[in-house]
């Protein structure tokens, strides 16, 4: 099955219509001045690029009200449009992530001398950049865990994993929610998500690689995990080229779930991920209601569990909070009906998760977009010493507390308190908290 409608020379888009589509994607009603302005296009090329978007049947124009002698516009993507745009974006990943590769490849071949000596040094490196923890992994031809079976409702689901398993390790609770950001890259610019804002969390194709995940696999069996460890963060983690040996070798130590917006899916890709040991594919449809026939058949010709993939209808738009719980994270979006900050005090998310970027930087949770203020980084630190340090320690109490006093929790409005209940009760007995 074609996943993205497959656009010929005549219909294929150039970097230039790309763009075009990029901006009325996220604001239908821009005006052609700052359209041009903003794209850096004379008006006599916008408006010709606009007429060929058009004739290609990739958008339509609408509402043409002329009011003073001046034209307002709105604008609509159409299937055709969305289609030819995420190819594009999926075409300019992979071209991005080869070139990156290339240059890692060739670095790595000047450097190899000096990475020979290094490796004869008893000194763990930063990051990605570590030469230890490296095991050759190939990928499943058949599943070889069974598949866990949880409520299909998303914060029932997660309430069975995070509220019903509290395990301990050295008298302290150990998280039962990890999320994985393995690269830093999106096909998709969505306009609930800091991704679409480029001075906020630009793409950088920067991917995590197999030593940081043998390192956490080995660290998550030291202290029992018994918890998810889900694939999403700040990319689209279907982009990742080893995507399947990545979950493989997690599954050793925890259920694993994959978070995706299903562009880069189809049958054999859904299937690889089964076999690999993923507990739960979800996929979030953007476009419409017509992705769920769409996926429900390239489910079907996968032939995996029907209860192994979860479709997630997020197509509604700002009226209706996209389908979504909307957040600020952490002040970086203002779009749809949000709480006020300030709303929420308490929050226990450090009390029973966190949040793990492509480097190795720990992040307190999710919600943290700008990624300035780290726990600690695993690739320099043992996992269990991050969780229990004082950096955390001093978050954790103060949210107990109910109080919002560091950043980025300060601009966060957020309810931190849906799950992790068990969490934050264990806590507060071993930090001596009287917290009603």
């Amino acid at each position: 099955m074609i996943y993205i409608q497959k656009m010929n020379d005549k219909t294929k888009l150039s970097k230039d219509y790309f763009d075009i589509l990029k901006c009325i994607s996220t604001d239908p009603n821009i005006s052609q001045k700052n359209l041009s302005t903003k794209l850096g296009f004379s008006i006599g090329k916008l408006n010709y690029s606009l007429k060929e978007l058009v004739k290609k049947e990739f958008i339509e124009i609408l509402n043409l009200n002329e009011t003073n002698k001046l034209k307002s516009f709105s604008y609509r993507i159409t299937s055709l449009g969305i289609s030819a745009k995420n190819e594009f974006a999926e075409n300019l990943v992979i071209e991005n992530i080869e070139v990156l590769e290339k240059i890692i490849s060739k670095t790595k071949k000047n450097n190899k001398t000096d990475l020979d000596l290094g490796n004869k040094i008893e000194k763990v490196g930063i990051g990605h950049n570590s030469a230890f923890f490296e095991e050759t992994i190939e990928e499943n031809v058949r599943r070889t865990k069974p598949l866990f079976k949880t409520i299909e409702t998303n914060i029932k689901r997660r309430t069975v994993i995070v509220d019903d398993i509290m395990s301990t390790h050295e008298g302290y609770p150990i998280p039962s929610w990890i999320e994985l950001s393995i690269i830093d890259v999106c096909n998709r610019s969505c306009s609930f998500c800091p991704k679409s804002d480029h001075k906020i969390a630009p793409d950088t194709y920067q991917r995590m690689q197999m030593n940081l995940i043998n390192k956490l696999t080995d660290e998550l069996k030291e202290i029992e995990y018994k918890g998810s460890v889900t694939l999403c963060g700040y990319g689209e983690p279907m982009l990742h080229k080893e995507i399947n040996i990545i979950c493989k070798k997690l599954s050793e130590a925890a259920f694993v779930e994959v978070v995706t917006n299903g562009d880069p899916l189809n049958p054999k890709k859904i299937h690889d991920l089964f076999v690999n040991n993923v507990n739960k594919l979800l996929i979030s449809m953007y476009d419409g209601e017509h992705q769920v026939s769409k996926f429900k058949k390239m489910i079907k010709d996968s032939n995996v569990p029907e209860d192994f993939v979860i479709l997630r209808d997020r197509w509604y738009d700002a009226k209706t909070d996209f389908g979504l719980k909307l957040t600020n994270r952490t002040g970086t979006i203002n779009i749809g009906n949000q709480e006020k900050v300030g709303t929420y005090k308490k929050c226990f998310y450090p009390s029973y998760q966190f949040l793990i970027d492509w480097n190795g930087d720990i992040f307190l949770c999710p919600q943290d977009w700008h990624r300035r203020i780290t726990m600690g980084n695993m690739m320099q630190e043992n996992i269990f010493s991050i969780w229990t340090n004082k950096i955390i320690t001093k978050y954790r109490k103060n949210l107990l507390n109910g109080k919002r006093v560091d950043n980025p929790c300060t601009t966060c409005n957020a309810e931190g308190t849906i799950l992790g209940k068990n969490h934050a009760k264990a806590w507060q007995e071993i930090y001596n908290l009287d917290v009603k």
